[in-house]
């Protein structure tokens, strides 16, 4: 008896394209269920941060921890993106805060625009304390002034950041050409700035007291983006009404 009939019947019983497909099914949904768990991207996770705490202020970091991290991702405290996320291991990343009020936040995950991972409540800000303001007195100049600009600033101008009052002018010179005192090394370098004019001056300046690693105490300036400490050859920045000004500190007065 011929194996295969006239019908296409094995034996006379199975259809020969029936036997086919059903041996095709048989084998293909392994080796496609295989090929999926092989080669599929595995769902990323948060699995803690690290520190949970931390006290308000610019600059600060975390490191998320998880599983199957991935370049390209984001995350964000509430709904507050941070503003980098650099990427160590497939279980760590290093993330930059964004500028956040004292609370309690979420830590979450994106992939592209989609929510991957959560860690609810788990960063914490906390408010600094209350730091002591104290005035003080600068001499300096006002750097690389172009002609158009010389009304920029005059006697009795304040500067305020945030707000807040940080700088007075106290009184004002006469316009002497541009220079810009540059550290190299131990040495102050003095760089001639070609066709521009500084305008020497004196400040009243409003600054916060903080203490340094080694327990002394120093004051700062708040900036536009960082602090400025008030010692000789610091430079600060201050919102003019025409645009923002550079002031290089040649002398801390003591009266």
């Amino acid at each position: 008896m011929a194996i295969v009939d006239e019908r296409g019947r094995v034996a006379g019983k199975v259809n020969l394209i029936d036997a086919v497909v059903a041996f095709l099914i048989l084998v293909l949904i392994p080796v496609s269920f295989g090929a999926y768990l092989l080669f599929r991207t595995p769902q990323p996770t948060l699995s803690a941060i690290n520190p949970t705490t931390l006290y308000q202020g610019p600059l600060l970091r975390i490191e998320v921890q998880g599983e199957n991290l991935r370049p390209f991702m984001r995350v964000s405290f509430n709904n507050v993106q941070g503003r980098t996320y650099m990427i160590a291991s497939t279980r760590s990343a290093l993330v930059d805060l964004p500028d956040l009020a004292p609370g309690t936040y979420d830590v979450v995950l994106y992939d592209h625009m989609q929510e991957v991972a959560k860690l609810p409540k788990a960063l914490t800000i906390l408010p600094l304390a209350p730091t002591p303001t104290v005035d003080m007195r600068v001499s300096g100049a006002f750097k690389s002034f172009t002609s158009d600009r010389m009304q920029a600033v005059k006697p009795g101008d304040k500067f305020q950041t945030n707000g807040t009052v940080v700088a007075e002018v106290e009184s004002m010179g006469a316009p002497v050409p541009s220079f810009v005192t540059l550290t190299a090394g131990a040495e102050a370098v003095k760089v001639p700035i070609a066709g521009k004019m500084d305008i020497p001056a004196v400040l009243k300046l409003k600054c916060f007291v903080s203490s340094t690693p080694d327990g002394s105490l120093k004051c700062s300036v708040p900036g536009p983006v960082n602090q400025t400490d008030v010692v000789v050859d610091g430079a600060l920045s201050l919102a003019a009404p025409g645009g923002w000004v550079t002031y290089q500190i040649e002398k801390v007065l003591t009266k």
